[in-house]
């Protein structure tokens, strides 16, 4: 795969078409080899000769050509993304990310259950759409690797949902709205609510069905008016 890696990507599964689609170019250098060599044994054909001669140059080309496109021709999965990756003289890459893919298909033939190659379709919610490949060999396991690396990039975000990071030095989260303010702040410059000194934050959680939940957020304005007038007019003891 031409295709660099990110870091902590690993590769899964890489799959080609198969060999198949080699048939029609082989058979095409065959046929021209044949036909080359009646035109010298049977008079009748001696003036296909030329024809033969242009055959028998440029089938095998095109039988390299398509070697090489199918080389180059892969799919590949990674703990990441769907890497569909052609192009022979040029390089073109569609990747469909783990977490916008919708639905996996797969079908085979009964040639392609005798030989091992089938059809496989990926419905993604990217705009470039579905991605389809035809004639790939094992398309079950490549089905099967998706689906499974779907299923623990899902776990492993799921767990960095849970585990997340502490906030930053100087810094906390505003028990109303979950913003990061400063320590020292006594109104949350997002939601204008006043934060309640450490270790009362359980005390001032809005319960199920409360009227916190009902009303508004204060405004930012009218909040840090609030609280310049605590600051010039102390309450008298």
């Amino acid at each position: 795969m031409r295709t660099q890696l990110s870091t902590d990507e690993k590769l899964i599964i890489q799959v080609n078409k198969h060999w198949i689609t080699l048939t029609k170019p082989l058979f095409l250098v065959l046929f021209s080899f044949i036909v080359l060599v009646a035109t010298f044994k049977y008079q009748s054909l001696a003036g296909f000769r030329d024809v033969a001669f242009g055959g028998v140059l440029l089938a095998p080309v095109y039988f390299v050509y398509m070697f090489y496109e199918r080389k180059f021709d892969i799919w590949a999965v990674t703990n990441m993304r769907v890497v569909d990756e052609s192009g022979v003289f040029t390089r073109n890459t569609k990747d469909s990310p783990l977490d916008r893919i919708n639905n996996v298909t797969y079908e085979q033939s009964l040639a392609g259950l005798f030989l091992g190659f089938g059809d496989v379709k990926i419905q993604t919610a990217a705009e470039e759409g579905d991605t389809t490949i035809n004639f790939v060999m094992r398309p079950k396991e490549l089905k099967d690797a998706i689906i499974e690396a779907q299923k623990k990039f899902r776990e492993a975000s799921k767990q960095n949902d849970i585990h997340q990071p502490d906030p930053p030095e100087g810094m906390i989260e505003c028990p109303w709205c979950a913003e990061l303010v400063k320590k020292k702040a006594l109104i949350c410059r997002f939601c204008g609510r006043e934060i309640p000194p450490k270790g009362q934050e359980k005390s001032v959680q809005p319960s199920v069905g409360s009227s916190h939940e009902k009303e508004p957020a204060q405004p930012i304005v009218t909040g840090r008016l609030r609280g310049l007038g605590k600051l010039l007019y102390p309450p008298e003891e």
